[in-house]
């Protein structure tokens, strides 16, 4: 009985501190330089600018900066599927549907042409549900839906949809770590 009591108190006072903590705002640690894309990117040129940074997701805008998409790496993968994915998902919500017959896409035996770096653009392949968040929002908040949407960065957006800036799993944990005096 006297641990449960001290479990209950100890968790009580951390529930309290949590409470009583400054909330770290995503506008405070997101970056406002953001390398982007256009629809019209072809693989060819996104494929240098995936070499030149580390990170591998990129904001897709409009002139105006406003966000219509996102593109990752994995994404360029759907220019080899043999069926676009929106159909392919149709396919396996038949019942009669066998796992062990979707072809997987094996990108050293697939036949490449030297024009598919300029034929192919980032609009044949990004993701259109591009989940995101706003600069008022906080980092705890943040992190919830990276979680959520098993994604590590959120183009931080204002309520017409441009781009503000874009934080990411890294830069929470930065200012998490600044916070609590680690760094």
């Amino acid at each position: 009985m006297y641990t449960f009591k001290i479990k209950s108190w100890v968790h009580y006072n951390n529930k309290e501190r949590i409470m009583n903590k400054r909330k770290i705002l995503v506008k405070e640690v997101m970056k406002r330089e953001v390398v982007t894309v256009r629809e019209a990117t072809t693989l060819k040129e996104l494929m240098g600018i995936f070499q030149k940074y580390t990170f591998h997701t990129l904001p897709v805008v409009k002139e105006d900066n406003r966000i219509v998409g996102v593109v990752a790496l994995e994404d360029i993968l759907k220019i080899f599927e043999p069926v676009p994915p929106h159909v392919m998902e149709l396919v396996r919500r038949n019942p009669l549907w066998n796992e062990s017959e979707e072809r997987r896409i094996n990108l050293f035996e697939t036949d490449l042409s030297p024009e598919m770096g300029v034929l192919c653009i980032v609009k044949d392949f990004m993701r259109t549900d591009v989940v995101t968040i706003d600069e008022e929002a906080t980092t705890v908040q943040a992190r919830a839906l990276m979680k959520l949407h098993d994604i590590r960065r959120l183009p931080v957006v204002d309520k017409d949809g441009y781009l503000k800036g874009i934080i990411s799993l890294f830069d929470i944990i930065l200012a998490v770590f600044k916070e609590k005096g680690i760094l």
